[in-house]
């Protein structure tokens, strides 16, 4: 199960999951203190070129300017341009000042500005429209061959402005000329509105802003596979289903709403838990060993330790279960975490070479279906393995948190008297350096003050007679650990100010503690398109095939059920037949038996009698029944038959069934089963009866003719049960006749 889960009750922040067997894939944040900017087409101004980088610097309106490379620069730029040396740089086409149409490629993170490019990239649902780079036309590689072969055919059919290129998209595989033409005019009519604003305003401002975070999940990851689309705001629920509502109409029933009065959409779905395991520095495993994870500006290193991992029957065994366990988790990891840039693993060691090229084989296949493109190296000697990434985001980390303000990111913090040893001797050396200096203030926590005043504070005192100075130190509650100032008096003071009356309060700016959200607000407001997307036509002639091939696979469901029940009615008549076969038999023998052993005595006769009654009753009962069982399948036969084949092929089917199973099975089986074998068995009892008490009272020698009598009654009746069979067999070979001449 496939879901796209979008966590949109709180504004300050907004998330998206997708979730695929109940296992989190790919988890999405955007704050409102740091909006993505990935995408944003501004109006931006040449502030800088630096020849000796081959790139300018470019005021776009942020406060760090952003680095355009030359291989970024749209050769449209250099027409009609000369180059003053050998070959054209980019100091001959750009020049400080010049306005310039830019779009962000990579956000700005750290002490780096946010990468620019001038080939302008606007995605849509089904393509992505490149304005000014007609070399940039292809198909997603995720297409299959055949949508693929289909596309090359529609394309050429599309009306293209000049000069603009077209990539198709994983979404785009199966859609007609009309659907993709609809959205080429949709973004060429976007084109066209940026270029008409970039006239009204000066530089810099924003021009046109990327879709907010739900529109791009759903542009990005809605696909046939998803289930649903869970969204948990009644705004944003809204506001989803009028985007699919004009892009894709056919996923609108995907969109569902999520009530969050019991308990929050990502709990109920099991995912809050490992979203929170993404914000872990340290990742458990099931083997028992655990990843860590420390990010620097450009790099992340990856160390992975055995721990409690104890599964193996070796060192080697050991280390090599270990480390398949954290290949297939730290690929998961860094799509979760969106790590880019490069990624150094350290692997356990192992001496086989063997595992070695197993674990580098097992990372290729655990990225391979990675949105952002991989690169993996091979494991050195030393158990590394080096890999890079493609930065489509920043990372998790970055977009929810800062650098923390008191270790600066070192992530480690001295202790007190290390601290105050490190003031110490920084105040020495400046007193050192600069003699006939003025009094000095020192401010730092209250901890470390305290500190410097009790233990430390015979060094103070030679310093102050040494330099013949005074040496303030002022706890300032403002000022947290570690931070302390070292700062010299200015003048002479009044005498009215006291000591703790220099203690300096913090001028902390709103802005740049994201206190203050202040959104830029673009010169287009509205990005989605204006008229709804054509349905796709159908010509009559595939509605045509489709009917057909609809009738044909419902067809085909009847034929292969009857040779199953054809074959199983045969072995039904087979086991009914050989089980009368041996019931005949052994009527015959106990018939003779009782014949034979008819001189002894009168009451076994009666037995056998009744023996024989019961047999004949079971017989004519298993008759009826099978009769019965032969009328339904010969019905069920005529029913599929009369689907199937035609008018004749009925007549002839249903006729040959209705006369000879039924009239014959009736008439010959009834009225013999009936007739002969109920009179033959009241003769032959009454017979025997009246016999045997003639014997008793006369006392004679008994003759054999009543038992000749009742033999040949008896025989008599076999044969008739022997013919009832011989009938009933040529009507159950009319029926299967009958089908197959159907089929």
């Amino acid at each position: 199960m496939n879901h796209i889960l979008i966590n949109a009750t709180h504004k300050e922040e907004i998330r998206v999951a997708i979730v695929k067997n109940q296992k989190l894939t790919n988890l999405d944040i955007e704050t409102s203190l740091n909006r993505k900017t990935k995408g944003n087409i501004y109006k931006a101004k040449i502030s800088r070129v630096e020849q000796s980088l081959e790139a300018a610097f470019v005021d776009y309106g942020k406060e760090k300017h952003g680095f355009l490379p030359f291989k970024e620069v749209s050769p449209f730029f250099a027409e009609g341009v000369n180059p003053k040396g050998d070959k054209l740089t980019i100091s001959d086409v750009l020049k400080e000042g010049q306005d310039i149409i830019i779009q962000v490629e990579k956000e700005e993170r750290g002490n780096k500005g946010a990468a620019l490019s001038t080939y302008i990239n606007l995605a849509g649902a089904y393509m992505i429209l490149t304005p000014n780079n007609p070399k940039s036309s292809g198909i997603s590689r995720q297409i299959s061959a055949s949508d693929r072969q289909d596309l090359k055919k529609e394309l050429p059919k599309l009306d293209v402005p000049k000069h603009s290129g077209l990539i198709i998209r994983t979404e785009g595989a199966g859609r007609g000329a009309s659907e993709l033409q609809w959205e080429v005019d949709h973004l060429t009519q976007l084109w066209k509105s940026i270029k008409t604003a970039t006239k009204k305003q000066d530089a810099p401002f924003l021009i046109y802003q990327e879709s907010d975070i739900t529109v791009r999940a759903l542009r990005d990851f809605l696909r046939e596979d998803t289930d649903s689309v869970i969204i948990d705001d009644l705004e944003t629920y809204q506001k989803a289903r009028d985007f699919i509502n004009f892009v894709m109409p056919h996923y609108l029933d995907k969109i569902k709403f999520f009530d969050v009065t019991d308990h929050s959409l990502f709990a109920h779905m099991s995912v809050e838990s490992q979203v929170k395991n993404v914000f872990n520095r340290e990742v458990a495993l099931k083997s028992g060993a655990t990843i860590v994870f420390d990010a620097t500006e450009a790099l992340t290193a990856i160390d992975i330790n055995s721990a409690r991992a104890t599964r193996g029957t070796s060192i080697e065994d050991t280390a090599y279960k270990a480390n398949l366990d954290a290949a297939e988790e730290i690929a998961i990891q860094l799509q979760l975490r969106d790590i880019g840039g490069l990624v150094v693993i350290d692997f356990i060691d192992m001496a086989s070479e063997a595992n070695r090229t197993s674990i580098e084989k097992l990372m290729e296949k655990a990225t391979a279906n990675d949105r952002a493109r991989v690169q993996i190296g091979s494991i050195s000697r030393f158990g590394l393995l080096e890999l890079s990434r493609q930065r489509l985001m920043n990372s998790v980390l970055e977009s929810t948190g800062k650098t923390c303000s008191v270790c600066n990111g070192s992530g480690t913090n001295p202790t007190i008297p290390s601290l105050s040893l490190r003031i110490l001797r920084q105040l020495e050396d400046s007193l050192n350096s600069n003699k006939g200096s003025g009094d000095i203030t020192i401010q730092s926590s209250v901890e470390v003050i305290t500190y410097l005043l009790n233990e430390k504070r015979q060094n103070i005192t030679e310093m102050e007679a040494k330099h013949e100075i005074k040496i303030t130190l002022l706890p300032n509650q403002y000022m947290h650990f570690p931070h302390f100032t070292v700062n010299k008096q200015k003048g002479n003071k009044s005498t009215h100010h006291k000591s703790f009356q220099a203690i300096s309060k913090p001028q902390e700016n709103p802005n740049v503690i994201n206190y203050i959200d202040k959104p830029d607000i673009p010169a287009i407001s509205t990005n989605q398109p204006s008229t709804k997307m054509p349905e796709k036509k159908v010509s009559f002639m595939s509605k045509l095939a489709e009917i057909f091939s609809s009738e044909k696979k419902t067809v085909q469901k009847p034929k292969n059920a009857r040779p199953q029940n054809r074959n199983r009615n045969r072995n039904q008549n087979r086991n009914q037949n050989r089980n009368q076969n041996r019931n005949q038999n052994r009527n015959t023998q106990e018939n003779s038996k009782s014949a034979n052993n008819s001189d002894s005595g009168a009451d076994k006769p009666k037995s056998d009698n009744q023996r024989n009654n019961n047999n004949q009753n079971r017989n004519r009962n298993r008759n009826r029944n099978r009769i019965k069982n032969q009328k339904n399948n010969a019905e069920l036969n005529t029913k599929t038959s009369e689907n199937k084949a035609t008018k004749p092929a009925d007549t002839a089917a249903t006729k040959a069934v209705d006369t000879a199973a039924t009239k014959a099975v009736d008439t010959a089986a009834t009225k013999a089963v009936d007739t002969a074998a109920t009179k033959a068995v009241d003769t032959a009892v009454k017979s025997s009866a009246e016999k045997n008490q003639n014997k008793d009272t006369k006392s004679v020698k008994p003759s054999r003719k009543p038992v000749k009598k009742a033999l040949k009654k008896e025989s008599s009746t076999s044969k008739e049960n022997i013919k009832i069979n011989a009938v009933e067999k040529v009507a159950s070979k009319q029926v299967i006749d009958s089908d197959e001449k159907a089929s």
